[in-house]
């Protein structure tokens, strides 16, 4: 269980360095120590309460709170803390949470809270100098909830995912055992705890395993670099438009970036542009993986001595992967299809949505991922889109990934998504939309991303309307949100 190797890190290594984040540095004994006396906390303040709130950043208070409510067997639930209060509210209420950990920073949000009827915990007010009582570590079986995880919505609404022990401690090994980490590695944490790739690789992958991990509570590139290069951070998590904005800091070299050894991305497609900068820029072989929250979330991912450009890697040991075709007929290598993945990383299901739990997991375990993929014939899974995306024009199929990819190559191109918009004639067309990059003298007119995308791809995927803006709309982790992306007022379009 990932709880007993963080408790047992503690005993065994007191003294070596567990956390450094913006504020303080936490051995694994303090973190033990912090952890008890913070479950001793809970039990007091939220006695019978079976799910506990985290509203906290990236954090060594992220660490001890987690590790507390689990230590004192509640469900934890990490809240984005990036929502309005009213989406806030709706979440907690969903999964039904009364008792809510945060820190001073996020008053106003915590008031917001407590007028809703809720209890809100601030670990500032608490002391950690006490002396905790022994604790024992509960017992718990595999199935059972341990955490609940809101999906980020960028398509649609967010839903909670209920995730057990099993699901966490499997993903966990299975990530360890295909990356082949060690202990003496440095990892960096930049994505949030309430993303459910900032909780396994940037908190319960290294921490079971016993590594240092370096947290920033709030992205900014150049702070990044520095931090980069002060802890020689070996393992680098994060999405690709922080890895875009990282290679445009004035201060990034191949020196700089000496010490990574994993730099690998998630969340969303890594443009190929991207990969290919990083390589002959700063010496650096991208690697990109792919999961999801439903799948706790690792399934696969590229390693140094395996990896292909495009590729999101081969599967995770007790990881299976299936592509079929719409009748669900099992399709062979190098076909693209939906996606399944079955193992013991795939959810319990949806929080109080058993209908929709129902439309995406078998009777036989697999997990149906909406997304458009094929696995070639040395066993690399390529997404190629998602199913719910694809753009239906006059009877083609458009994906928008592809489009996405060709717009990421031109010279002037920093960030690019595609959607498909209504069409009286052809039921849908596709649209872009394009953040350029700083500091141009020379932009491109639309119609010249148009003609771009026509010489590389047949004419009916060009983008039938370019839109240019100033800021990509983005969930937390840096996915851009697709369903915030509408076609502009008259006076605001760029059209061709």
């Amino acid at each position: 269980m990932l709880l007993e190797k963080v408790i047992v890190q503690g005993k065994s290594r007191p003294k070596e360095i567990a956390i450094i984040d913006d504020r303080r540095t936490l051995t694994f004994g303090q973190l033990r120590h912090g952890s008890n006396l913070m479950a001793g906390y809970l039990d007091k303040l939220a006695d019978h309460e079976e799910r506990i709130g985290l509203l906290l950043p990236q954090s060594s208070a992220f660490a001890v709170a987690f590790a507390a409510a689990r230590w004192s067997s509640r469900v934890v639930v990490p809240l984005n803390y990036l929502l309005r209060p009213p989406e806030l509210i709706d979440i907690c209420r969903d999964a039904q949470v009364k008792t809510v950990i945060t820190i001073h920073y996020f008053d106003e949000l915590a008031k917001s809270l407590q007028a809703a009827g809720m209890q809100v915990i601030f670990m500032e007010d608490l002391s950690f100098k006490k002396i905790p009582w022994p604790r024992r570590l509960p017992q718990r079986q595999p199935d059972d909830l341990a955490v609940i995880l809101y999906t980020s919505g960028t398509s649609s609404s967010p839903k909670g995912v209920m995730l057990t022990s099993g699901n966490l401690d499997s993903n966990a090994a299975d990530a360890i055992a295909h990356a082949q980490f060690s202990q003496q590695m440095t990892f960096l944490g930049v994505l949030p705890m309430f993303h459910a790739l900032g909780l396994m690789a940037g908190f319960l992958v290294p921490l079971s395993l016993g590594c240092r991990v370096i947290y920033q509570a709030r992205f900014a590139p150049a702070a990044t670099l520095e931090l980069i290069v002060k802890n020689k951070i070996q393992v680098l998590l994060a999405v690709p438009t922080m890895y875009a904005l990282l290679a445009n800091c004035k201060s990034v070299s191949r020196e700089s970036m000496a010490s990574v050894m994993y730099a690998i991305s998630g969340g969303e497609a890594l443009p190929l542009a991207l990969l290919e900068k990083y390589k002959s820029e700063l010496g650096i072989d991208m690697l990109e993986g792919f999961g999801l929250t439903e799948t706790s979330p690792m399934v696969s991912f590229c390693v140094p001595w395996a990896h292909k450009p495009g590729s999101v890697g081969k599967a995770l040991p007790n990881v299976e992967l299936r592509i079929v075709d719409e009748a669900e007929k099992i399709l062979g290598p190098n076909q693209d299809g939906e996606l399944w993945i079955r193992g013991r990383n795939v959810m319990k299901g949806y929080l109080n949505k058993p209908a929709e739990t129902a439309a995406v997991l078998t009777a036989d375990g697999w997990f149906k991922t909406g997304d458009i993929a094929r696995v070639d014939d040395d066993g690399f899974l390529f997404i190629t889109g998602r199913k719910k995306e694809l753009i239906i024009m006059a009877g083609e199929k458009i994906a928008p990934y592809e489009i996405e990819e060709v717009l990421r190559k031109h010279p002037a191109v920093l960030l690019a998504a595609v959607i498909g918009v209504k069409d009286a004639q052809r039921g849908e067309v596709p649209v872009a939309f394009i953040q350029l990059e700083p500091g141009l003298t020379e932009k491109p007119t639309a119609q010249e991303i148009r003609v771009f995308v026509r010489q590389r791809l047949a004419p009916y995927k060009m983008p039938r309307d370019v839109y240019f803006l100033e800021d990509m709309p983005r969930s937390p982790t840096g996915k851009i949100l697709k369903r915030a992306l509408r076609v502009p007022d008259e006076e605001l379009e760029v059209r061709s």
